[in-house]
């Protein structure tokens, strides 16, 4: 579920008004396969200005660093603002006039379950129904 804003994102780019983005790496492994060995991640800095460069250079010798193609590091919101989904709009008026419950099951990924179990048991009170005649 995103904000609205997330669609029309100015900051979706490397072109940051910032002197340092941090973020997550994604594609670490085709840079540096054996950097994350223990598995707890790998951030992103990219330096966006001078400033920022000397900051990184006064605390670099106290980071596990390695430089790495910019292209191999951007997560998609890195590239692009984020896709709202088309049903957006229904969701947020279903959620207000009938409640969280309602929205969990008719678009979370529980909701085929929701709504087959729920089939299935309408279905087995009608034959226990049919069978009592």
């Amino acid at each position: 579920m995103f904000r609205r804003s997330c669609g029309k994102c100015h900051f979706t780019n490397t072109k940051r008004p910032s002197d340092i983005t941090i973020a997550d790496f994604w594609g670490w492994e085709k840079t540096d396969p054996s950097f994350n060995a223990d598995n707890k991640g790998v951030s992103l800095v990219l330096l966006n200005t001078d400033k920022g460069r000397k900051l990184f250079e006064a605390v670099k010798e106290r980071l596990n660093t390695f430089p790495a193609n910019l292209d191999d590091c951007l997560q998609p919101n890195m590239k692009h603002p984020s896709e709202i989904h088309p049903k957006r709009e229904q969701f947020e008026k279903d959620y207000a006039k009938k409640g969280f419950k309602y929205v969990y099951f008719k678009y979370g990924e529980e909701g085929w379950r929701y709504k087959f179990s729920s089939l299935f048991n309408r279905l087995c009170n009608k034959l226990k129904k049919l069978s009592y005649r």
